[in-house]
């Protein structure tokens, strides 16, 4: 870098030459300036035009599915120079085809979406060439790290093109996801492992023990009805008698006035499980005994 005193002696040796490089760095930062301006006003009106009206969601989601299509060009743009032979201006062409066709897919999937109500076959193209791409990227990698992160980074992408194309669908269609009969609540259900209604743990308890009494019940009376042996009656009655101790210890049976009337209905309805078959309910389009019909 020139010093103070080789500037001046220029400036004073050659002024013209001065004043010429002077006026054109004038004229390079004003050209500068009026691109920085441009650049600064065209962000603006993208930024007003397709994200502020966006929500976050949606925002982030392309934000994030752009790192990952870039982490996997990055590998397609390693495997066409190491795999394919690739080099300088053609394989700056050609690194990215897939991408570019996920993108092209991904495009036309969402108008097909807006469309017809369906993303049709370009969205089994987005989910089948990004599988693709993100084996042939994985191919070339140095490591097993590596690999996996090269394999994932496109799927994920391809995982937030999907939760948004399934919430635009919900938007256009006005229906819900889909209910699995197979889920993993539904099946900590089924274990016996969650509850299906909101109650509070010692409630869930508290019907527990009190079932179990009024079961133990029905089953000592239906032995004492059919006659059976006293060693069996004596089972029965100990364990009526070991349900009830419980559920008076931990369920304030004794005391709690609204769980003596739950026992006092299951043990009902259990006792008169037999009666269902003469109950004769009422048809609700059955029409009423002094209904009279309109004449024609």
């Amino acid at each position: 870098m020139p010093t103070f005193e080789e500037i001046t002696a220029f400036v004073t040796e050659k002024p013209l030459a001065t004043a010429v490089i002077a006026l054109l760095s004038l004229a390079g930062l004003a050209l500068a300036f009026l691109v920085i301006r441009v650049v600064w006003r065209t962000v603006a009106w993208l930024f007003a035009r397709y994200v502020a009206p966006r929500p976050v969601e949606d925002v982030l989601t392309i934000v994030a599915a752009s790192i990952a299509t870039g982490v996997s060009a990055q590998g397609m743009w390693r495997f066409s120079g190491d795999v394919l032979g690739l080099d300088g201006p053609l394989r700056l062409l050609l690194f990215a085809f897939i991408e570019v066709a996920i993108i092209t897919s991904a495009v036309r999937a969402r108008r097909n979406m807006r469309e017809n109500f369906s993303a049709g076959i370009d969205g089994i193209a987005v989910w089948a060439l990004t599988c693709l791409t993100a084996v042939l990227s994985s191919m070339d990698a140095r490591s097993m790290p590596e690999a996996l992160f090269r394999l994932a980074a496109p799927l994920v992408a391809a995982w937030l093109w999907e939760r948004g194309m399934a919430i635009e669908r919900h938007r256009i269609r006005g229906t819900g996801r889909i209910n699995w009969r197979l889920t993993p609540e539904r099946l900590l259900v089924r274990m016996g492992l969650a509850e299906v209604s909101d109650r509070t743990a010692s409630e869930v308890d508290a019907h527990r023990r009190l079932t179990r009494v009024a079961l133990a019940a029905k089953r000592a009376k239906a032995l004492r009805e059919g006659g059976a042996s006293e060693r069996k009656m004596r089972v029965a009655l100990s364990k009526l008698d070991k349900a009830m101790d419980q559920a008076v210890e931990h369920t304030g049976l004794a005391v709690d006035q609204g769980r003596q009337e739950a026992l006092l209905a299951q043990i009902a309805a259990l006792y008169n499980t037999s009666a269902l078959i003469d109950a004769d309910p009422r048809v609700p389009w059955e029409p009423e005994a002094d209904h009279q019909p309109v004449p024609a």
